[in-house]
Parts: C-alpha cells; sequence; structure tokens
C-alpha cells in the first residue's frame, strides 16, 4: 500500500513536471509565433515599400512627359523645328519608360495576390489592377494624342492646335486624378497591414492566455485522475494481452496458411513439370505428333507461368512495389478483347453477354486492368456451370464501373466477408473449385494502386454472384510519382 502510494506521488509529481514543460513549449511557441509575425511584416513591408516606389516613379514620368509636351508646344508656336524635334524624341524615351513602370506594377500586384495572406490584401488586387489597366489605356490615348501633335510640321491652323492641345490637357488631368487615387490606395494598405498584424497579436496572446488557464485546469485535474488512469491501464494492458494472444494465434493460422500455399504452388509446379516431361519423351520415341507434343507443353508451361506470376504480384502488393505503367485506352474494347477469347473454350451451357457503355476512355495501367477483369471473369466462368456471365460497364463522369454477374453457385458466406484478403479460398461442398485464395487479392491490390474500390455480393436471387471495381476516368499522378508513391 505504502509502495502504491509512492508510485501515485511520483505519477502526480510527473504529471506535474510535464504541464510545467508543456507551459514553456508554449511560451517557446508564443515568442515563434511572434518572430514568424515580424518576419511576415518585413516581407509585407518589402513588397508595398518597391509597389509605392513604382508609382511615385509613374507620376514622375507623366509629370515629365506633360513638361515635355509644354516644351513642344512652345517650338512649335515658335517654329523651331529641331527643338520641336528634340522634345519628340524626349518623349519617346519618357513614353518606354512610363509604359516599363506600368507593367512593373501590374506584376507586383500579381505577386502579391500569389503570396500574401489574405487579410493584408486590402484593397483588393483585381480591383487595384483594374485602376492600372484604366491608366494604362489612358496613357495609350494620352500618347496618342501627343504623336498627333507631332505630327503637325506648322502652326497656321490654330484651331488645330488649341483642339489638340486642349484634349492633351484634358488627358492629363484624368491621369493626375488616377494615379492619385493609386497613391492613396497605397497608402491605406499600409495602415490595413498595420491593423491587421496588431489583430494577430492580440490573437496570440489570447492563445497564451488560453493555453496557460488550460494547463492550470489540467494540473488541478491530474492529482484527482491519476489513480484512475492507473485503473484503467492496468485494465488495458489486460486488455491488449489478450489481444495481443489473438493476434499471435491469428499469425499463426496465417502462417500455416502461407506454407500450404507454398507447398501448394510447389506441387502444382511440379505437377505441370512432370507432363512437359512425358511429352518430350513422347515426341523422341515418335508417339507423339511434334505439333501436339509442343501444344501440351506449351499449356503446361502457361500454367507454371501463371504459378509464378501469381507469387510475383503477391511480393510486389505486400512490399508496396507494383509498379504501374500509365495509359490512355478504352475499356470497352479491353473488354472486348478478354472475352472473346474467354468464348473459344466456354462451355456449351453457359454464356457471356455483354452489355458496355459508349466510348469508355479510361487512364491507367492496361496491362494490370486486363488482368484483374481477366481473373475475375475466369472466377464467374469456374464457378457457372450453366447460365450466362453478364459483363457490364458504366461512366459517372468521374469514374468508370465494371461489372460481372454470372448465375453460379455464390460466393460462400464464411468467407464473403474476407473475400479480398490473402488465402482465402472456400467453395460449396458440393463443388471441388477451390484455388490458391490469391487471385482476388491481386486484384484488389491492382485497384488499389489506381486509386479504386473492388466490391463483391452474392445476387438477391440466390443464383451466383457480382463483383465490380471502379477506378478513376483521369489517374492523378503521373508515372514517376505512382512509382515513387509506391515504394515509399
Amino acid at each position: 500500500m505504502i509502495y502504491q502510494k509512492a508510485s501515485t506521488g511520483f505519477r502526480i509529481g510527473a504529471s506535474v513536471g510535464i504541464i510545467i514543460l508543456m507551459l514553456g513549449i508554449a511560451v517557446a511557441i508564443s515568442a515563434s509565433a511572434n518572430a514568424v509575425i515580424t518576419d511576415q511584416t518585413k516581407i509585407i513591408t518589402n513588397f508595398d515599400e518597391p509597389l509605392e516606389k513604382t508609382f511615385v516613379q509613374v507620376n514622375d514620368i507623366q509629370k515629365n512627359k506633360e513638361n515635355i509636351l509644354d516644351d513642344a508646344i512652345k517650338f512649335l508656336q515658335a517654329k523651331d523645328m529641331s527643338g520641336f524635334q528634340l522634345t519628340k524624341d524626349e518623349f519617346g524615351i519618357s513614353e518606354g519608360l512610363m509604359i516599363n513602370e506600368l507593367t512593373q506594377s501590374s506584376d507586383l500586384i500579381n505577386m502579391g495576390a500569389n503570396t500574401l495572406p489574405l487579410e493584408y490584401l486590402d484593397p483588393n488586387p483585381n480591383l487595384t489592377l483594374t485602376k492600372i489597366d484604366g491608366i494604362e489605356r489612358l496613357n495609350a490615348a494620352y500618347d496618342q494624342s501627343a504623336h498627333d501633335l507631332f505630327a503637325l510640321s506648322d502652326v497656321s491652323d490654330k484651331s488645330k492646335l488649341n483642339k489638340r492641345v486642349n484634349d492633351l490637357k484634358d488627358k492629363e488631368t484624368s491621369l493626375d486624378e488616377k494615379q492619385t487615387v493609386l497613391l492613396a490606395d497605397i497608402e491605406s494598405s499600409y495602415q490595413n497591414i498595420g491593423t491587421s498584424i496588431d489583430q494577430n497579436k492580440q490573437r496570440f496572446l489570447m492563445l497564451e492566455i488560453i493555453i496557460i488557464a488550460s494547463v492550470g485546469v489540467i494540473s488541478l485535474a491530474s492529482g484527482h485522475f491519476v489513480n484512475q488512469i492507473n485503473k484503467d491501464l492496468v485494465h488495458e494492458v489486460f486488455t491488449r494481452t489478450k489481444s495481443l494472444q489473438k493476434a499471435n494465434e491469428k499469425l499463426q493460422k496465417l502462417n500455416i496458411l502461407k506454407d500450404e500455399f507454398i507447398n501448394e504452388a510447389s506441387h502444382e509446379l511440379k505437377s505441370t513439370l512432370n507432363p512437359i516431361y512425358g511429352f518430350v519423351e513422347l515426341a523422341k520415341c515418335g508417339d507423339m505428333d511434334k505439333e501436339e507434343a509442343l501444344a501440351g507443353i506449351a499449356k503446361q508451361a502457361r500454367q507454371i507461368e501463371e504459378v509464378a506470376n501469381k507469387m510475383l504480384d503477391l511480393g510486389k502488393i505486400d512490399n508496396n512495389r507494383l509498379q504501374l505503367f500509365i495509359e490512355k485506352f478504352d475499356l470497352n474494347n479491353l473488354i472486348s478483347e478478354i472475352v472473346d477469347v474467354a468464348k473459344i473454350n466456354l462451355k456449351e451451357d453457359v454464356s457471356i453477354v455483354r452489355d458496355l457503355s459508349e466510348s469508355l476512355e479510361v487512364e491507367g495501367d492496361r496491362v494490370r486492368i486486363g488482368q484483374v477483369i481477366r481473373n475475375i471473369l475466369n472466377n464467374a466462368i469456374k464457378f457457372t456451370r450453366k447460365g450466362r456471365i453478364l459483363v457490364c460497364t458504366s461512366n459517372d463522369g468521374t469514374n468508370a464501373e465494371i461489372e460481372i454477374t454470372d448465375t453460379g453457385i455464390g460466393i460462400h458466406p464464411d468467407i464473403l466477408p474476407r473475400l479480398f484478403n490473402k488465402f482465402v479460398t472456400k467453395s460449396h461442398k458440393r463443388e471441388n473449385l477451390e484455388g490458391s485464395g490469391l487471385g482476388l487479392y491481386i486484384c484488389k491490390g491492382i485497384i488499389d494502386a489506381h486509386m479504386g474500390k473492388i466490391h463483391a455480393h452474392n445476387n438477391h436471387d440466390h443464383h451466383g454472384a457480382t463483383i465490380s471495381f471502379s477506378i478513376p476516368l483521369t489517374h492523378q499522378a503521373n508515372n514517376h510519382e505512382i512509382h515513387e508513391t509506391l515504394i515509399n
């Protein structure tokens, strides 16, 4: 009892120590947050300062253009064509500088809209860009009026000259007004930034207060709950021990199933090799035609290849190293090819019916998807003695769904919930059609790698089963990204 009290006291002390540590961490986080706000303030200031500088430069260039045009008018009235030509050249230089500064200001606004926090974007970037666009259009019209003025060679027509001069003055006034409004917006943004930063600081201060208060409450409550936690831990240890025992028993059963599968695979490999040796000996002795022997050897070789491929796919899926080769292909064409091949050796009382939607293009690994369809269809043929097998496709705009329905013996109720697990196999008593228990596990691994889903259920009329799967029409990553994701 004394030991238990000492242990409880130690745990309470440890809890208090942890709480104090949490408090220190909270303070450190707060200091770090303040540093982030300071850095963010510097970044925003570094953005607004060049923007303001750019608009001040725009205003200075506009004033310079106005002075140049005033000089040009004086030279024109004095019929000093050399001076007039000089002002024309100076205006062209200022015109280029103005265009460059306006473009730079638009780029700065776009950059700020993409990088700065939303609370700092006031006024709205789109509104500012609209104002800049209006200045650009008005500046272009102003430049065109200036070029019209420079096109005059004399001042014989006073009314024409006065009209152009008045037009320039009107546009100068409008440009000055628009630029003044824009500069006012930038100055306003400085004030908005200051307000937003102050609000963020207040939020962080409130967060600190809440954290400190929470730590205090936890400190007061920790002593009361330590004893209860201790009891819960004992109970949890007991429960977890029982769970671990059950998991260990399950692992032992799975290990036995794995060994059985390896033995079965070894047996299948050996059993297919023996007929190959027999075909070779019969062909050597001349008791069998060579073409017939080769056909038999090829059939046995395909069985060996199927067993080997299943073992290889199993290893890749278990180790997350199943590599996909993505391409765009017509899913309906792939299904038709597989069905046409399956019909060659189909039993007389079994038929395959296709109900395919219109052209169904998807992005995926054509070979692996074909492997899934072929495996499900072969299972349907295997477990259907009489009736039809229906293969349907549909498209909801995002996913392509393939559904294969048979009229066979259905899926045994004991394995239906675990159908897509590894080494799951059990047939109905009246049938001897068990397999390795890997085919559908591999199918699920392939569909999962395509970010799709696979399902199975027995039909409501108690005749046969339906297995369906869906995959996205457009794959979300390229080949390299898929490979990296599956490996990591």
